[in-house]
């Protein structure tokens, strides 16, 4: 069995009676004029306005106005909204202040395009959608707004930023005109959070994540770093996912720490943001992290860094750790379950990098032992494979696409919710290995599947498949394999405008194409992926 032991200050106990809202209320009449949210230096070079900087009285404030607007326009309790928010102070604002209206969140990501986001609305059916009115040189709200006119079922397009487009209402302006009197915090029927992910052949798998969830993900982020009032959070990962969750929110909020936003990820900001706003703890892909050890950056007076977590990426959980933060920084190890949750280990030991433990996770404190993750091998879809699968209060639930909105279910009847990963016994641990039709291709989960749909769409093609090679950054790199019509010349560029066209997140545009005689496949017609470069 593996333990955190509990801080003195709180309990897990006492933080799951309150909600995510409810601890930014107690923090703001805690600490009224503690730093709270800070946006990057860079914002405006890709988002309307300057970066902001909030107190945790100013946040509070914020969100209840955000929040009296939502039920001012009549979104009721168990609707639900998504939001495409980049890593900027309005996106912790806007959960909190949805989650305070009684309302669902589900969290897009700012690559999406309109081919992601009608899928989202066809399967949750939101009441809202909300964006930026712009981001790096593209226009999300009128994107937003766009998808909205297809779709009588969705009412509110609203939006953060000046110029937003005719038919979408200002937040901006409810936050400046305050909250309204008599505003009472809802609660919520339903699911607080949706967040995404893909497994083999299922391009879109939403994940529920109850407000308990969220808070007891923070509980173990804090528990196993000792983190409080004092810490600064660095946070590089979008809130759309199990590590922005875990090394973001909710930290944020259990333990009162600030919470330093940076979006998009680019080295020399974070360097800046690291050595100036006087961050404790933070952490980082794998790759990036090594890069940065070499350079000396946690070596540097003015960094101040407690805890330094390492985020390991599935290609690479078997590859050696090429550098590593000085024993002072507090390194730790930080695994994504397969977009469900994350899991926090302290134990630096060379033996265990690149496992999971196997059994149960637990929490101490003062009063009693509580599991809260359980991790175990369950029937994988082939004799010879085993997949991962967890269970416990701080697993979410995942379902495939139809009902989405109904009761949560797992897959398996004593409550294991598989990951999407596979593995194999290694001791008291878990050696990971990888789904070879799931594509990890800069923080996204991608069914090669989906990949293969799209290419094949492509009338220039008489077949085509996605196929991939690591990437130490990337994880994986993408890469078509095609068989051309004879009388049809093909190219990369032509393939590329035909996704643009059908307004496909550009992270599933490949880097290369291949062309080969014919698709290989099994006895059953699924694409034998490993064969493809054979054909060179």
């Amino acid at each position: 069995m593996n333990t955190l032991t509990a801080p003195q200050s709180e309990s897990p106990q006492g933080n799951g009676r309150l909600s995510p809202a409810g601890l930014l209320r107690r923090r703001a009449q805690q600490t009224p004029y503690a730093l709270a949210l800070l946006d990057p230096p860079n914002r405006q070079e890709f988002a309307p306005s300057g970066p902001r900087r909030l107190s945790f009285g100013e946040a509070d404030t914020a969100v209840e106005a955000l929040a009296a607007y939502f039920a001012h326009l009549g979104l009721a309790p168990g609707d639900c909204v998504a939001i495409q928010l980049p890593n900027l102070v309005e996106s912790p604002l806007t959960l909190l202040a949805a989650w305070r209206a009684g309302l669902t969140v589900a969290a897009v990501p700012m690559l999406w395009r309109a081919t992601e986001l009608a899928r989202v609305c066809e399967m949750l059916e939101p009441a809202g959608l909300i964006g930026m009115s712009s981001y790096a040189g593209e226009r999300p709200a009128s994107l937003l707004r766009d998808v909205a006119a297809t779709r009588l079922s969705i009412p509110f397009v609203m939006g953060f930023g000046p110029d937003l487009p005719d038919g979408v209402s200002s937040l901006d302006d409810a936050i400046l005109d305050g909250p309204t009197p008599g505003f009472v915090p809802r609660a919520n029927p339903g699911p607080a959070l949706i967040t995404f992910t893909a497994r083999a052949g299922e391009p879109l798998v939403p994940v529920f994540r109850k407000q308990e969830d969220i808070l007891l993900q923070g509980a173990m982020t804090v528990m196993a770093l000792s983190l409080d009032r004092r810490d600064i959070l660095l946070n590089p990962y979008p809130l759309t996912g199990p590590v922005g969750i875990a090394m973001g929110l909710a930290p944020w909020l259990i333990g009162g720490t600030a919470l330093v936003q940076n979006d998009p990820f680019d080295a020399d900001v974070f360097v800046q943001q690291l050595l100036t706003t006087g961050a404790t703890a933070t952490a980082l892909p794998d790759t990036v992290l090594d890069r940065m050890a070499e350079d000396g950056i946690f070596s540097d007076p003015q960094c101040v860094l407690r805890h330094v977590g390492r985020v390991w990426s599935v290609p690479k959980l078997r590859e050696r750790v090429a550098t590593d933060v000085s024993p002072d920084r507090g390194g730790f190890d930080l695994y994504p379950l397969g977009d469900l949750a994350c899991l926090i280990e302290t134990d630096k030991a060379a033996s265990k990098r690149g496992t999971l433990p196997a059994g149960v996770f637990q929490i101490a404190d003062d009063e009693e032992v509580s599991a809260f993750l359980e991790t175990r091998l369950v029937a994988g879809p082939k004799p010879d494979t085993k997949n991962i699968a967890v269970r416990g209060p701080l697993v979410p639930k995942r379902r495939p696409a139809e009902g989405a909105m109904g009761d949560a279910a797992t897959e398996d009847p004593n409550g294991f919710v598989k990951t999407g990963l596979f593995g194999e016994t290694n001791g008291d641990r878990i050696r990971v290995s990888r789904d070879s039709e799931l594509i990890y291709h800069g923080g996204f989960t991608i069914a090669a599947s989906e990949l293969d749909g799209l290419y094949q769409a492509f009338l220039r093609f008489l077949d085509a498949a996605c196929f991939t090679l690591p990437d130490p950054v990337l994880g994986d790199r993408i890469f078509a394999a095609v068989v051309p019509n004879p009388s049809m010349p093909v190219s990369l560029a032509e393939l590329c405008d035909f996704l643009e066209e059908r307004s496909v997140a550009s992270y599933k545009f490949p880097e290369k194409l291949l062309i080969v005689r014919s698709i290989p496949r099994d006895a059953r017609g699924r694409i034998e992926r490993d064969q493809i470069l054979k054909q060179i």
